[in-house]
């Protein structure tokens, strides 16, 4: 079963840079990890204006561009709910996803936050942890620069849906 995770936060709270420390040691563990990034501002662009693949999408279609390394899907948007994603694209093929945003969406989550009083924008979901280099009471809390912490609270998540993960 695959289990998701979001981390959700103020903005310039460290988000990122966190995951981008967490996944690496989850990947170390064994985790075929995946992260689904929200983007509240509308459009964005992840190939450039002239490219093929832009002039192919601008023409209509959706677009794969795939190369040995890598591989990237240009779809038009029919839905942009994470569980439309999570179900569509990433549940069975992935021991864990991770998701960068997505407050509203109502997922159990680890909040990233400056200041223990920002933690009450982010209760639309199950709050599992509370990253905060301040004190913070009533919920598991961590400093940012605890990343081993982090991790072992997180492999015990997943540890808990049933799947036997290296320690």
């Amino acid at each position: 079963m695959t289990r998701l995770i979001s981390f959700v936060g103020t903005s310039n709270s460290g988000k990122t840079t966190l995951l981008t420390k967490i996944i690496p040691k989850l990947r170390e563990k064994g985790l075929r990890v995946a992260v689904v990034k929200h983007h509240a501002h509308g459009d964005f662009e992840i190939d450039r204006e002239g490219k093929d693949s832009w002039k192919l999408y601008s023409s209509g279609a959706d677009v794969v561009v795939s190369s040995p390394v890598k591989m990237a899907f240009i779809r038009r948007a029919e839905n942009d709910s994470l569980d439309w994603i999570f179900d569509r694209y990433l549940n069975g093929d992935y021991d864990l996803v991770l998701t960068e945003g997505f407050s509203r969406a109502g997922k159990d989550r680890i909040v990233v936050v400056n200041h223990p009083e920002e933690i009450g924008r982010f209760t639309h979901g199950r709050i599992l942890a509370v990253v905060c280099d301040a004190d913070v009471e009533g919920f598991p809390a961590f400093k940012k620069d605890d990343v081993d912490g982090i991790v072992r609270f997180i492999l015990e998540l997943v540890g808990n849906e049933g799947r036997c993960i290296q320690t």
